[in-house]
């Protein structure tokens, strides 16, 4: 499962949407605190990785994300 089917299991309404790199959690994508730890908790399930705290204070975008993901993988905070 990648990004964007996990992003459009915590939000159906992205579904009907293209999900871009640049697209902001919050702002674009409509995401509150709470859809956020249910995809932290559905990319933890899925992927295997942990996002943490520190991490997660940097992330503003799917890209950001991506790239945490990619760090998480490698064991970088």
């Amino acid at each position: 499962m990648n990004l964007n089917q996990l992003i459009s299991l915590v939000i159906p309404a992205a579904i009907a949407r293209t999900i871009a790199p640049s697209d902001r959690l919050h702002e674009d994508l409509g995401m509150d605190s709470l859809e956020v730890a249910d995809l932290l908790v559905c990319i933890e399930n899925q992927l295997g990785v942990v996002i943490t705290a520190p991490m997660l204070a940097r992330i503003r975008t799917v890209a950001d994300l991506e790239s945490a993901i990619a760090l998480a993988t490698c064991g970088v905070e």
